[in-house]
């Protein structure tokens, strides 16, 4: 029996792929929805589910956090209404889960600590 290590990169770089992949839909559905053009969100929503079932979560959903996948299901039941401001109020919903990353603030520079004036043969230089 043989085993073959498994990069850790490899696998780094086939999430970060679908994050990407991900997102970069999520955000032609948005465009879709913004213009209210129904027939592209609705290729959308299909591309991102398809793309979930090759994905790294528990059976084949887009996502892993449940009112995520929760706000993404009701995206696509509006759509299949025809409820355009359903699906746009959803989509505000699952856009609102996302939190950027905080851009940590630089730390301060440190201030330098003045050192006592010096002294020279007991006579203050300072005065």
């Amino acid at each position: 029996m043989s085993t073959s290590a498994v990069s850790t990169s490899s696998i780094g770089n086939g999430l970060q792929t679908y994050f990407q992949a991900r997102n970069s839909d999520l955000e032609k559905l948005g465009k879709a929805l913004a213009s209210g053009n129904l027939d592209a969100a609705k290729q959308e929503m299909s591309a991102i589910q398809t793309l979930g079932q090759s994905g790294p979560f528990a059976n084949g959903a887009p996502f892993k956090i449940a009112q995520r996948e929760q706000d993404f299901e009701a995206i696509g039941q509006a759509l299949q209404s025809g409820d355009l401001a359903g699906a746009q109020k959803a989509f505000a919903q699952l856009k609102s889960t996302f939190h950027p990353s905080p851009v940590p603030e630089p730390s301060p520079a440190p201030v330098p600590v003045p050192s006592p004036a010096p002294q020279v043969s007991g006579v203050d230089v300072t005065a």
